[in-house]
């Protein structure tokens, strides 16, 4: 595979962007440390600050191919040892990968294991182990690393089990390692800025209401097949707990291995609820299930596959935040890919809708605000966008053309006259930060950094704040199974 000459380039220096509309923006990338051995804070942490960490990967699927491609932009303090997947189909690639596109992060072959047991005991100069298995194999893969006094970046979601991370945070107080959940956005730049400067500073004023979700088309969840002759011994599939080939490929439908689609997708998101606002929930209610996967004949009269995980799956969440409750809604939906993925915080004062993709990068000031003084100086808060309030989804960019409604007319504006009750249109602004590489390289590099200076604080999203988010978002399942509203204790926030 050939380098994506459109790809994010490596990182150099403190950068300033242009966006489409010519705003200069600062970017947030050196408060996030992505420079490593080039970063004057990491260096003033200490002489370790600066050494190259020997790494190794643990499982070579898309997850662990995705992190082997965002660890690419970072240009120094890793350096690639080995990979290990029992699947070679998967190890191989993986593995060549390496070689070429993260070349400058080995110094000679890449070592392939089939299990984690063989590579920890032949390549014992591993310091760090990324893990990016089925979510059934992260506490006892983790424990493992830690237990050899390897520093470990876990995936997320923890475990497909409650009790699984409890055991991965034990695990960490047992051996005091460093420990870092594969939460990616505690470490975006652009989701640091929300955070800091605009929901801790009281732009929006009280946040009464977040909503999130993350819609996927049924074609992007069709089942992955088995490649002809590629087939695991099933002794192998059965010493990491797996019944057959086709759950091996398509594990995070089936509680045995992973959580589903809340937790596969829902982790990332919901996980903003509680790290926003630093705090968790009161009281969940929750619905979903097998909506469409279910086994019984599709559109062209071939059965679909038969899923045990829900499909579709909409939560309820209450917290209580310093300024009264606030109440957040999520959802899953497997079954349509309609307006994508986005998280949104409405407050009294204004509003704001954020996401991975840049295309949602919004904060909205409620009539009676200003925010002109936000937007002075070399590093603004804001931007003044450059477009309308975008309310209607065919209002977003969008692939595809679709007339406007016929009470609009052709430049997008309503004819019909609006109800005297309806509320002015808010101030449109940005988010004047831009982050130019992967969105998981902040946080490989959040990592490495910590691993270098030895510092378990220095990590963006550590096992005990993840834990947290592994329980708001697991206990969607019990409110599946009862129909009923769970009401949280601090208890079950704590190991």
């Amino acid at each position: 595979m050939s380098p994506d000459p459109t790809s994010p380039k490596p990182l150099s220096g403190l950068a300033k962007f242009m966006d489409r509309r010519g705003f200069l923006r600062t970017s947030a990338v050196a408060g996030s440390g992505l420079y490593l051995a080039t970063s004057k804070s990491a260096i003033a942490q200490g002489e370790t600050a600066g050494r190259t960490i020997k790494c190794a990967l643990v499982g070579c699927g898309a997850q662990g191919d995705r992190l082997r491609v965002a660890a690419s932009k970072i240009p120094s303090g890793i350096e690639w040892v080995a990979v290990c997947d029992i699947w070679k189909y998967n190890r191989t690639p993986v593995a060549r990968r390496m070689a070429f596109e993260n070349k400058h992060q080995v110094n000679g072959p890449v070592a392939e294991y089939e299990t984690i047991e063989e590579m920890l005991e032949k390549q014992p100069e591993i310091e760090a182990v990324f893990i990016a298995t089925p979510d059934h194999l992260h506490a006892p893969f983790s424990r493992l690393c830690l237990e050899k006094g390897k520093a470990v970046y876990c995936e997320k979601m923890m475990s497909n089990t409650i009790e699984g991370a409890k055991d991965m945070v034990r695990a960490w107080k047992q051996t005091g390692g460093i420990f870092q959940i594969g939460h990616q956005r505690h470490s975006n730049p652009r989701y640091i800025h929300l955070r800091e400067k605009i929901i801790k500073k009281g732009l929006l004023g009280r946040v009464t209401h977040c909503y999130g979700q993350w819609n996927r088309g049924v074609a992007a969840s069709q089942p992955l097949g088995v490649p002809k002759n590629q087939e695991i011994p099933s002794e192998m599939l059965a010493k990491y707990g797996f019944d057959s080939m086709e759950q091996f490929r398509n594990w995070r439908w089936f509680a045995k291995y992973g959580g589903g689609p809340i937790s596969d997708l829902g982790a990332h998101q919901i996980d903003m609820f509680n790290w926003m606002y630093e705090t968790t929930p009161v009281s969940l209610f929750a619905t979903g299930g097998v909506d469409y996967y279910d086994g019984t004949p599709g559109p062209d009269g071939t059965p679909k596959a038969k899923f045990e995980l829900p499909d579709n799956v909409m939560c309820l969440y209450e917290y209580k935040t310093k300024d009264g409750v606030m109440r957040a809604y999520y959802q899953v939906l497997t079954t349509t890919g309609s307006q994508g993925y986005y998280e949104k915080h409405m407050g009294v004062a204004g509003s704001a809708i954020i996401s991975e993709s840049p295309s949602y990068n919004q904060v909205y000031a409620e009539p009676s605000n200003d925010w002109s003084q936000y937007a002075a100086g070399d590093d603004p808060i804001l931007v003044k966008a450059p477009d309308a309030v975008k309310n209607k989804f065919w209002e977003h960019p969008r692939s595809w053309a679709k007339p406007p409604p016929k009470s609009y007319n052709a430049t997008g504006t309503a004819k019909a006259v609006a109800d005297a009750r309806e509320s002015k249109a808010l101030d449109p602004w940005e988010i004047p930060v831009i982050l130019d590489v992967y969105p998981h390289t902040p946080h490989v590099a959040n990592f490495i950094e910590a691993v270098q200076q030895k510092k378990h604080d220095h990590l963006t999203c550590n096992v005990v704040d993840a834990f947290k988010s592994c329980v708001t978002v697991l206990t969607a399942y019990e409110c599946l199974k009862t129909g009923q509203k769970h009401i949280f204790t601090p208890a079950d926030f704590e190991v």
